[in-house]
């Protein structure tokens, strides 16, 4: 990493260490809301570089993992949307930051932390790097012009090139779904995964990216507050995670017919194999209320 280019920088150790909203008193880091909301983007850390560009630096897992995003403004008021850097926060809180004319440096002094238990990182991720650097044309590329990156659309399997990749009439950067369009004609079957899915969305207290695993083969759209949702085949899944290590949340749910005119649903949460559970549960539509009824939740199980 080059060295010899005019900066501003802020050692976050130091300078953060006290800053309001930060958590453990480093970035501020966003749980929830909409992040490519220009209303959700935090101005605690403010830089400004030698072109006399703003930046503010923040970090979240909206798109699955903990990593460092940025937003840009000409006069400190009016500031772009998130933008995504790809950047991990490693296990350190003694890093520095600079902004350079061209590019982002992102830096970690000294030796780095052992991960927390239940803490994981992309699989192209190596901790015995202690740099990153991030070009600012990379934050800004945007071929389709659909408001995400080139760079976000790679990490969530979206098509740089096409405004809306799932054709359903909303461009990408304003789709919760990109990867679905709303499904039609669904079945009991479906109708229950669709609702026990949407119901474990509504409990995720974070905005974290999470994947859904298609049920009957069928992509359909799924209601949550916030964060996006990736319905995938079962081997785009399996694909998906091996590209990018453990991390995200995978949520299925199955749904078969059993005797007494009932359906049983089997649902598990997986980010690994040490940090997944699940349930079954029964229960039957009635027609007359228009709504399922006589919910049994049993076999619940945790991962040793």
């Amino acid at each position: 990493m080059k060295k010899n280019i005019f900066v501003l920088a802020i050692f976050i150790s130091l300078a953060l260490r006290n800053a309001p909203g930060a958590e453990n008193g480093l970035l501020p880091h966003i749980t929830n809301k909409n992040l490519f909301s220009t209303a959700a983007i935090p101005m605690t850390c403010i830089i400004k570089d030698s072109s006399n560009i703003y930046w503010t630096v923040f970090t979240s897992d909206y798109l699955g993992f903990h990593e460092f995003w940025v937003a840009y403004s000409h006069d400190a008021v009016n500031w772009s949307r998130a933008l995504y850097t790809g950047v991990p926060v490693l296990p350190s809180d003694n890093y520095q930051i600079k902004a350079g004319g061209r590019q982002i440096d992102f830096d970690w002094r000294g030796e780095l932390k052992q991960p927390e238990a239940r803490q994981y990182y992309r699989a192209i991720i190596d901790t015995t790097i202690m740099g990153y650097t991030v070009y600012k044309s990379t934050l800004y590329e945007d071929t389709d012009g659909d408001g995400l990156s080139d760079l976000t659309e790679d990490r969530i399997w979206t098509d740089p090139n096409l405004l809306d990749t799932d054709e359903d009439g909303k461009a990408d950067g304003l789709d919760q779904n990109p990867l679905a369009a709303p499904a039609e004609d669904l079945t009991l079957r479906e109708k229950l995964h669709k609702r026990i899915i949407e119901f474990e969305l509504e409990e995720f207290d974070t905005n974290q990216l999470v994947v859904v695993e298609q049920f009957n083969g069928k992509s359909m759209e799924y209601e949550r507050e916030a964060g996006l949702v990736l319905s995938m085949s079962p081997g785009a899944v399996d694909a998906f995670v091996e590209f990018t290590g453990y991390g995200v949340p995978i949520l299925t749910c199955t749904v078969k017919d059993t005797t007494k005119n009932r359906l049983k649903a089997s649902f598990q949460f997986f980010v690994a194999p040490d940090d997944a559970w699940g349930y079954d549960l029964v229960c039957r539509w009635s027609k007359r209320e228009k709504d399922w009824v006589g919910f049994k939740v049993f076999n619940e199980w945790v991962a040793d």
